[in-house]
């Protein structure tokens, strides 16, 4: 398959899907109610089930890699103060700053990373990814929480609430309960397997359908300057920064993959629910998850395509 086919079978799913969101939502079939339903329990039991499969079906020796969970978990760190050094400058007030900078961090790496893992890598090659998305979530969480409540007006940080958030994440307990499975002195039945892996199946497609469904393009013009720089930040200044150093690093295949869609993923879906319940600039955290996954579309394209030109994966 050449770069251009690949790329094409990694984005193609993502746009269909998006748009069958859109087009249900359109002609009534979805409502905002049932969307909202939808989007809860793909949340909390599909793609946390799918997470879970691919933990417990991975060869953990054979898939853990030392270097690439700590060049990973480091590079959280750095691609948040990128977010602080865009949007310090560029916002005046603490809530809009603080979602913009969470925008910017935050990313939607367990859809986007599972859907093209699948479909650079295959259904059964995703252990890379499922580590990193182990590890990489529950931080992203972690630095989310620390990173709105600072901007919060008159806040006080609160190491219970961070903790707490954290634990109650259904990744982090998937996480959990997938390395828990692996330590078990015996293998999951078969039919078991079966019944996670058709679960979790279902967890992408139905994210991906329920973000097109969601997606509000209206009150934009007081965001425009925030929405064109979190976009440019999220899609082009972190990949541009970050994929190069990940390459001379020498990450290949299945963990190169898995950290370009650290890089390269739109603005994630809970960040609007996230700055809700954290008294941030909810309106600016909705449009940020809308442009950046509508753009995300022709820059993953891209981005595919350059690296799997490379040999890359």
């Amino acid at each position: 398959m050449n770069a251009f086919q690949t790329a094409l079978s990694a984005v193609l799913p993502l746009f269909v899907l998006l748009a069958l969101g859109v087009f249900l939502r359109k002609v009534g079939m979805l409502d905002k109610h049932t969307l909202d339903k939808m989007n809860v329990f793909g949340f909390k039991i599909l793609l946390s089930v799918s997470l879970y499969y691919n933990i417990v079906t991975a060869d953990i020796k054979k898939v853990f890699d030392g270097k690439l969970l700590l060049y990973a978990l480091a590079a959280q760190v750095v691609v948040l103060v990128i977010s602080l050094l865009v949007a310090l400058p560029t916002e005046k007030t603490k809530k809009r700053r603080g979602a913009l900078a969470h925008g910017i961090f935050h990313t939607n790496f367990v859809i986007f990373g599972t859907l093209i893992g699948t479909a650079l890598c295959g259904e059964g090659n995703l252990g890379s990814i499922s580590l990193l998305i182990a590890t990489v979530v529950p931080m992203q969480n972690v630095l989310s929480v620390i990173l709105l409540e600072l901007f919060r007006e008159n806040s006080e940080l609160s190491f219970r609430k961070v903790f707490g958030g954290v634990i109650k994440n259904p990744y982090v307990i998937a996480a959990l309960l997938g390395f828990a499975t692996q330590l078990l002195p015996f293998k999951l039945p078969g039919v078991a397997l079966n019944i996670i892996r058709d679960i979790g199946r279902c967890g992408t497609p139905i994210a991906l359908i329920v973000m097109g469904g969601l997606f509000n393009f209206g009150a934009i013009r007081s965001n425009v300057k925030p929405i064109v720089v979190g976009v440019l930040a999220r899609l082009v200044l972190v990949p541009v920064i970050m994929i190069p150093i990940s390459v001379a690093l020498g990450f290949r295949g299945a963990a190169m993959v898995g950290l370009m869609c650290i890089f390269i993923a739109p603005c994630a879906t809970t960040s609007f629910n996230l700055a809700s319940a954290m008294d941030s600039d909810a309106d600016l955290a909705a449009q940020l998850v809308v442009f950046t996954s509508l753009c995300s579309l022709a820059t993953i394209f891209c981005w595919i395509y350059a690296l799997s030109s490379l040999g890359l994966f």
